[in-house]
This record gives C-alpha cells, structure tokens and sequence, in this order.
C-alpha cells in the first residue's frame, strides 16, 4: 500500500502549481465581464475609443495565439531546464497580463496581454500534465490530473463573481495577488524525480520521490519495494537518455505513436470545437441573446457554479469508471444539450409564443451541458495524453497535440461571434452540436482504456 502522506504530498504539489492555473482562469473568465465595459459607447477606459465586434473577438481569441507560442516555449524550457523551473517561469507572462490591462490605452495594449496570457495558458497545458504523470500514483493520477480543470474553472467562477463588483482597474490589484503567492509556494515543493534524474542529480533525485512517496528518512531501509521503483526509474531514464535512444522520425513512425498522436489531435479538436470554451468566453452576450429572464452576469456565475460542480463530480468518476466511457457520455450529452439550446433559440427568433413561458430554459439546458462538459471533455483529454504516447515521444508528442489545440481554440473564439452574426446563435451552437455528435461517436472505436496505465517502463522493457 502507498504511504498516505505520499498521497497527501501529490495532492499539496498538484494544489500548488494549480495557484497559478486558478489565476489563469480568472484571466479567461475576464472577457465576459470586461468585454462589454470596453464595448460600452461610455467607456472611459481605452483612449481609442468602444471596442468593436471584430476587436471583441480579437481580444478574446488572441490569447490563443499566445498559447500556441507558450506550447513551444514551454516544451524547449522543460527540455532545458526541467518540469519544475519552467512551471515556476509561468509567473512571468501571467504578472505581465495583468499588468498591462492594468495600464491599457488602446485596443492594441489588450491585443499585447490576452497574447500574454495565452503564453500562460500554453505553458500550463504542456507542463501540468507531465509534473502529474511524473510525481503521481497510478491508482490517483486520474484525479490529479482533473485539478487542471477544476482550478481553471474555480479561476473562471471567480472572475465571473468578483467583475460583477469590481471596477476594471480594481481588479488588478486583487488578481496580481495570486502569482505572487504562486512564486512563495512553488518554493516548497521539490522538482520531479525523473527531472533530476536527467540532470544527473541521483541524490536530489532519490530525496524527491521520497518526498512524493511519504517515506521518512528513517523509513528508506525498510522498504525494498521503494528501493526497486526508484533503481526501475533511474535505469529507465539512463536508458532513454542513451545516445541510440535519442527521439528521432522513426521513433513517430510506429504504430502505437502514430495512433497516439492522431487520437491526442483528435481529442484536442474536439475539445475546442464542442463549443463550450467559446460559450464561457461569450458567456454574457450570450445569456443576453439566448431568450433568458436572467441577468447575463447572474447566468454566468450559476453556470460556473455547476461546472465546478461538475468538476468535482468527475472525481469520483475518472478513476471508477474509466477515461474511455466517462469522455463518449460527457461527449454526447454536449451534444444533446447545444441541440436543445440551439432549438430554444430558434423558436425565440421566429416568435413561437409558448416558448416565452420557459425564459428560464436556457440556463438550466445550458448549465447541464457545462456540467457534462466539466465532468469528462474539459479535463481527460489533456491528462490522458501521456497515457496514451510511448514515453520516448511523450514530451514531442503531447507538445503536437497542445499546439493543435491553441490552433483550435484561436478558430473556434475567432470565428463564433461572427458564425452568430451570419447564422444567429443557434446556427452556430448547431454546428458545434453535429460535431459533438461526431467526436463521441468515433471516441467509442478508438481510444482505448488508460485507467491504471503504469508509464514507467521496466528496465527490460525499456
């Protein structure tokens, strides 16, 4: 059996790197917000004036391209410097978007910090997964992995609660707190074993997974089953560290890395073209245009409620039931939820008179299709992805499928404000429904079950 503070020390660290992920997803949550303020014919904020639509849907998108640039960046500074360091390097752009919403005065300064905080958002998705695979038991890598979520989606509520209250420039303030906090924290956690079993430091290296395994100093000569996972890891890292080893075309060629990466992309595609990401980024305009009695910003904040719901909720699953049947069922409810709002506000825009008596649908059909999207499509397919990739390409691999997903994201921000003006709400949330219906279908043939996965490989499987 795992030492329980061996648990509770993968639960402190994943908590830890999660400060600033919760920071990052109350910079995510601020466009529903602030967007409409800066979009206001009264603003006083910006010298250039209201934002337009087109600008408004820049602002939301760009941190996209910032993010596909971080995936880059990221995935060089863990290959340099190792898991940790570039983990604590997230500081940097996050302090820097804030900063310069903070001193704004055109359109163009906004354009200059979403890019920053999509340089944020990059490095987490390409750092977070592997410090989890990297210090986490098997038998609770599933729900460490789902922290990723559930602290993004606490930084969105968060965002949505405190920006109904605060001013634009206040904000600030309060949000700079959490890097800063970030920065002290991350000073108490170790790096992981296999980094500094890269960078030749066995006795650090030995300290760390003590550190993560809950063993005392006292304890080490007891235990011989820590003795044989520690010599298992430290000959699987020489072995791919080996000169022959070296990660090259062929090693992309294989069958099992050719399926992971085309399942990662996949994955990526629709998790961005679900259409749940660009429904929390519009969240308001949305509410205000979808036929609710509610006020756009008390909608909001009950739909980041039950996603966080959701998220927690996905705990108990993830590990239960599998990563396989929890994404096909969270997949298809997106899609019967978009289809049901998308049929709502159809009947709203041609004048279907007893529809007027259920204003209060939107929200709850809505709300429902966050809560599933939270429960399984929001986490699994980033922390899955090093389950499914041979070890050698894990880091090239899981790089691939987190450039695709910025790409995706980009489009699928960029293009949704104007796929309602073209097509209206429902057309657009259609789409994104049909896709929906597509992706968990073609979940059910190929991707196969991860739960319990080891990704260590033993020394003569290595």
């Amino acid at each position: 059996m795992k030492s329980t503070s061996g648990v509770r020390n993968q639960a402190l660290a994943t908590c830890v790197i999660n400060v600033i992920n919760l920071s990052h997803g109350a910079g995510l949550g601020w466009v529903s917000p602030y967007l409409p303020v800066l979009m206001d014919e009264n603003q006083t904020v910006l010298e250039t004036g209201p934002v337009t639509v087109d600008q408004g849907s820049w602002i939301g998108s760009i941190l996209c391209l910032g993010g596909l640039c971080g995936a880059f960046v990221y995935s060089y500074l863990v290959e340099k410097f190792g898991i940790k360091k570039s983990i604590q390097a997230l500081a940097i752009p996050h302090s820097a978007f804030w900063i310069t919403v903070y001193l704004a005065t055109s359109v163009y300064h906004l354009y200059i910090a979403r890019f920053m905080a999509g340089l944020t958002g990059g490095g987490i998705i390409v750092t977070f997964p592997l410090f989890v695979a990297d210090i986490s038991d098997k038998r609770i890598r599933g729900i460490l992995g789902t922290f990723l979520a559930l602290m993004n989606n606490l930084g969105i509520l968060f965002m949505y609660v405190i920006g109904n209250v605060l001013s634009y420039h206040t904000v600030v303030f309060v949000m700079l707190v959490l890097p800063a906090l970030f920065t002290g924290l991350m000073l108490l956690i170790p790096d992981t074993p296999q980094t500094l079993l890269k960078q030749d430091k066995v006795s650090d290296a030995e300290q760390s997974f003590m550190f993560y395994q809950g063993i005392r100093d006292s304890m080490v000569g007891k235990s011989s089953s820590f003795r044989q996972e520690f010599d298992n890891m430290r000959k699987f890292i020489e072995n791919s560290m080996q000169g022959n080893s070296r990660v090259t075309v062929a090693d992309f060629r294989t069958r099992e890395a050719k399926l992971g990466m085309l399942i990662g992309v996949f994955l990526m595609f629709v998790n961005q073209f679900c259409g749940i990401f660009a429904v929390l980024t519009y969240a308001a305009y949305i509410f205000a245009t979808v036929g609710s009695t509610l006020s756009p910003n008390t909608s909001t904040i009950i739909m980041g409620s039950v996603q966080i719901f959701g998220t927690l909720s996905s705990f108990v699953f993830i590990d239960l039931i599998g990563r396989k049947v929890l994404l096909a069922i969270s997949t298809f409810g997106i899609a019967m939820g978009l289809l049901f709002l998308a049929a709502f506000n159809w009947m709203v825009i041609n004048g279907v008179e007893w529809v007027l008596e259920f204003q209060w649908l939107p929200i709850v059909i809505l709300s429902a299709t966050v809560f599933l999207y939270a429960v399984g499509l929001s986490s699994i397919p980033f922390f899955v992805l090093p389950e499914l990739l041979p070890p050698k390409i894990c880091n090239a691999g899981n790089t691939l499928s987190m450039v695709s997903v910025t790409i995706f994201s980009f489009i699928s921000l960029k293009i949704f404000p104007i796929m309602v003006e073209a097509i209206y709400l429902y057309g657009a949330i259609g789409i994104y429904s049909g896709i929906c219906f597509i992706g968990g279908t073609i979940f059910l043939f190929i991707i196969p079950e991860t739960k319990g996965k080891s990704l260590i490989a033993t020394p003569s499987a290595a």
